[in-house]
């Protein structure tokens, strides 16, 4: 029989002890695995407050452009405000009105200079018969409503464009292209009422005053940035400048009679604004003079123009247009 050396402490190691150690091999490695674990859970104090690349002094704001906040001033408040597109939810609302304003244009331009300013689809009837000299009076209608159809075509090209280059939606865009058609509007009552163009309506056996050309080539051009705005807008059932196709679009919509529908409601709304706006014209033809209706066209498109300075943002509220 052996007898194990004793230990330093002069007491004899039990013998189970290597047994007690193997046995425990599993429990210590576990532990060690709890601990890594642990130290893995917990955070770094270390890394938490070292800077990092993305951070700044310690600070735990995160941008992927740099090391830049998002700068609050007031010049970049309103930069954002105008660079933002618009909320199209009720922009039927200022195209109706505008309706209005093309009602207004082309019962005075007609009722004035016998050429339509907005529907081109008159100038075109003109234009084909003055193939065949007709009608005889007044002399050169053809031309005049070529050169307004001539422009019409034009400046859609010019604000299809405009609206393409700088966004089609967006704010600043919405307000150049309508501050234009205000300063057509604005420059045309200008010219009649300091009476560069007559005020009176053309004698039609008379000869033509080709300085009338020059207010029918300012109202035509305006005229094409409503129809653009529309389309920008996607509400295609207000052309603003014609009813031919709109009405039929509205007889032939199976929900016609429907309770809700939003399209039906928009063309109602279009033809009324345009029918009462050439009304309004006849009316201030004659009692107050040519110019007040060009005046009241224009003070309705400056309207228009100032609310899309304060109109809602895209974004802040949802709607469904294609109802």
């Amino acid at each position: 029989m052996h007898n194990r050396p004793p230990t330093p402490s002069g007491d004899i190691e039990p013998l189970t002890t290597i047994a007690h150690r193997a046995s425990d091999n599993r429990s210590i490695y576990q532990n060690e695995l709890t601990t890594a674990s642990f130290r893995l859970d917990r955070p770094n104090e270390e890394i938490k407050y070292t800077p990092g690349f993305w951070s700044s002094g310690g600070s735990t704001a995160v941008s992927i452009s740099g090391n830049q906040t998002e700068d609050n001033t007031a010049w970049s408040t309103i930069s954002r405000h105008f660079r933002a597109d618009i909320d199209a939810t009720h922009t039927d609302i200022p195209l109706i009105i505008c309706g209005f304003v093309g009602g207004l244009v082309d019962g005075l331009s007609f009722n004035a200079w016998g050429s339509f300013s907005s529907m081109q689809t008159g100038n075109t009837i003109f234009l084909a018969l003055g193939v065949s000299g007709q009608p005889a009076y007044p002399a050169y209608l053809w031309a005049k409503s070529l050169i307004a159809l001539s422009v019409f075509i034009a400046s859609n090209l010019l604000f299809i464009h405009l609206h393409r280059l700088l966004s089609p939606r967006r704010r600043s865009t919405m307000i150049i292209s309508f501050g234009i058609q205000t300063i057509a509007l604005l420059v045309t009552a200008i010219l009649i009422q300091l009476e560069i163009i007559t005020p009176k309506p053309e004698d039609p056996r008379a000869p033509i005053e080709w300085m009338q050309v020059l207010p029918i080539t300012l109202l035509a051009f305006q005229a094409a940035g409503q129809i653009c705005a529309s389309r920008v807008l996607s509400l295609d059932e207000i052309p603003t400048v014609v009813v031919t196709a709109m009405l039929c679009d509205l007889l032939v919509d199976p929900k016609l009679t429907a309770k809700l529908n939003p399209k039906r409601n928009r063309r109602v709304g279009s033809f009324l604004a345009l029918f009462l706006g050439a009304m309004t014209a006849g009316g201030l033809s004659k009692t107050t003079g040519m110019a007040s209706s060009i005046w009241l066209a224009m003070c309705l498109k400056l309207t228009v123009t100032f609310g899309w300075v304060v109109w809602q943002q895209e974004g802040r509220r949802k709607s469904d247009l294609d109802v």
